[in-house]
């Protein structure tokens, strides 16, 4: 009879409400897939939420308490849906609403807790020395240059990605079925079902939500210690560039440390232009032109992004081996191939002459009249965005992320837009950038070319005038302040425009608009409240960028501050590693280094050092083309 008690108090009491084992277990472990995308169902789960560790310290015992077992048939059957789908159901926007409305009600229940711990900051402090300034900029220079030298033969600066598993706060019900509905690979959107339905899950658990993520002061999220998976990328070179080379003709530097700027842009220039460059044909025009791309190859199919051989594999084996150069890594790499021309040029500086060709045939296109075919509002039609997550910002002059470059499957199908198309205001201020700097090579002054520079102008005047700017779920791949630093970066290269072409460019003056909303933000939202020192870097760089007025008045110098009081959290390094850019599907995954962190407080003090004590800039004019560009 004991014996008896004492196995009955042993044995787990039936449950009320369900867990996600409940809810995924009858269904995709032991039905058979009738296609392939059911397949890649089942692997995909038994890879992710059947991982041993999730499985038993994370998932075990977290049930929703608002799924009672007696309503899980209808997540059952939506499974079975799923797992029983072919392609085509997949490409059926009806069917995909109709099939995952449950999820979507479900997600519309989460309750996320506040993550960002911000307070009301107290006045700014007085203006730091240069002394100060310089000691920070030369420790900062000291450190990146130790992790670029620690690969003798092939140095790098290194960049962490990190999923959440609780999901983006971002996505609501009616957003999950737009951005699942216009992902264009059902690798893509099994991804994206499975990760949805953990967001529910873990964020019905609080006691185990603390384990995978904690609440943390200012904007930018600090990264964990484990499950990083460590890349290069074109796209982080393109901004690491852009930070040095300001160090580089901003500031009066040491010669050997110019020297080593010298040498990492040049290096930073070939990985970006030759290692990471493909061809691609522009949908509507024919027009043959290079792209760059985040993931290049080499010519045995081994990567080339330093990811690991182990993640590359199972990136391929779960399905996601197909990616499509961006449209905003190649107009950052546009306008450092025309900023390196001028470094080499303006310093009299001697590089790979094959490089400096690679560089001048990467211009040598015509750009606004390729980039036009991708506007919304050009007359083009020909790859729209597929979903709607950056609403309600007005896409009218905006472009998409991805490039067209469509994939023949094994059974002849096309796959187009793999990763879905969205719009980003971050990135679409990255190509205003890259027009401006050439705007005389790809005669952007007249006609039609015009009339698309006016388009993206009007684009962004309406991000910042309706405050759409402000709001995270609209500036998508970034937080608020990178895009303000990122308005900062155009209006440093429109300030220094001729006032006729000024007045060709924005003759409503919406660019100065801009700039005073900007400014704005940062002074009463940004720097008003708690922020961490990537925060800071961001403010500073726009602050100083967008030219901020009376410069002493104290604010500048408490973003400084901040950064420099911070130096040494990172124990090994001088700064934690920090989200920078992220991703929201198909969970969300913030990116971000040490050296990251360091590279951008660097830019903020040289930028800073320039405006407070001024005399240290070398301007650099913008050349008229020499040849006219093919078409």
């Amino acid at each position: 009879m004991r014996l008896t008690q004492l196995i009955n108090r042993l044995a787990p009491a039936p449950q009320a409400y369900a867990s996600i084992y409940d809810v995924c277990e009858p269904v995709l472990r032991p039905e058979e897939p009738l296609a392939e995308p059911g397949k890649h169902l089942r692997l995909l789960y038994r890879k992710s939420l059947r991982h041993p560790l999730l499985r038993l310290f994370v998932l075990r015992g977290c049930r929703h308490p608002l799924l009672p077992m007696a309503r899980i048939g209808r997540y059952h059957e939506m499974l079975r849906k799923a797992l029983n789908a072919t392609p085509v159901h997949w490409r059926n926007r009806v069917w995909v609403r109709e099939t995952f409305a449950p999820l979507a009600e479900l997600l519309d229940k989460v309750v996320p807790p506040r993550w960002q711990l911000r307070e009301t900051m107290a006045a700014p402090r007085a203006d730091m020395s240069r002394a100060e300034l310089d000691e920070t900029l030369n420790c900062l220079a000291r450190h990146v240059f130790r992790v670029w030298d620690k690969d003798k033969q092939d140095p790098w600066f290194p960049v962490h990605a990190q999923a959440s598993l609780s999901g983006d706060d971002t996505l609501s019900g009616e957003a999950f079925l737009d951005i699942l509905a216009g992902l264009g690979s059902f690798e893509q959107q099994n991804a994206t079902l499975l990760f949805a339905l953990l967001r529910c899950f873990l964020m019905a658990c609080p006691a185990k939500l603390r384990l995978m993520r904690k609440p943390y002061k200012g904007l930018a999220e600090p990264l964990r210690k484990l499950g990083r998976i460590t890349h290069r990328t074109a796209f982080y070179d393109a901004i690491f560039f852009e930070l040095l080379y300001t160090r580089a003709v901003k500031n009066h530097v040491h010669p050997e440390e110019f020297r080593k700027i010298a040498a990492v842009l040049e290096s930073l220039v070939r990985y970006i232009v030759v290692t990471s460059s493909e061809e691609l044909v522009s949908p509507t025009g024919g027009i043959r032109h290079p792209a760059i791309t985040c993931l290049p190859v080499g010519s045995r199919g081994q990567p080339l992004c330093k990811l690991s051989r182990r993640h590359w594999r199972l990136k391929r084996k779960l399905g996601f081996g197909d990616y499509v150069p961006d449209v905003d890594t190649t107009f950052l790499a546009l306008s450092m191939a025309r900023k390196w021309l001028l470094f080499l040029r303006n310093f009299g500086l001697q590089a790979d002459p094959e490089l400096k060709s690679a560089c001048e045939r990467f211009l040598n296109h015509p750009w606004i009249e390729i980039i036009s075919e991708y506007q919304v509002g050009s007359g083009h039609a020909t790859n729209p965005p597929t979903n709607k997550a950056t609403r309600p910002l007005d896409y009218f002059g905006a472009v998409p992320l991805w490039f067209d470059k469509p994939f023949r499957k094994a059974d002849g199908s096309v796959v187009r837009e793999a990763l879905g198309n969205e719009i980003c205001p971050g990135h679409n201020m990255d190509i205003l950038e890259a027009i401006l700097v050439n705007r005389h090579a790809w005669r952007a002054l007249s006609g039609q070319n015009l009339e698309t520079v006016h388009r993206f102008i009007e684009f962004h005047h309406r991000a910042f005038k309706s405050g759409n700017f402000r709001r995270e779920s609209a500036v998508r791949f970034y937080l608020p302040p990178t895009y303000v630093h990122y308005a900062g970066r155009v209006w440093d290269v429109f300030k220094a425009i001729p006032e006729e072409e000024k007045a060709v460019l924005d003759p409503e003056g919406k660019l100065a608009e801009i700039r005073k909303i900007g400014l704005d933000y940062c002074r009463r939202e940004l720097l008003g409240r708690t922020v961490n020192p990537f925060d800071a870097a961001q403010a500073v760089l726009a602050l100083v960028l967008l030219e901020h007025e009376p410069r002493r008045d104290g604010l500048i110098a408490y973003g400084l501050s901040v950064m420099r009081q911070a130096l040494g959290e990172g124990l090994r390094h001088p700064y934690r590693a920090y989200e920078w850019t992220l991703v929201r599907t198909p969970t969300r995954i913030i990116v971000g280094s040490e050296v990251a962190t360091s590279l951008f407080v660097l830019g903020a003090f040289a930028e800073a050092r320039r405006y407070l004590y001024g005399h240290e800039r070398v301007d650099l004019p913008l050349p008229k083309p020499a040849a006219q560009i093919r078409s």
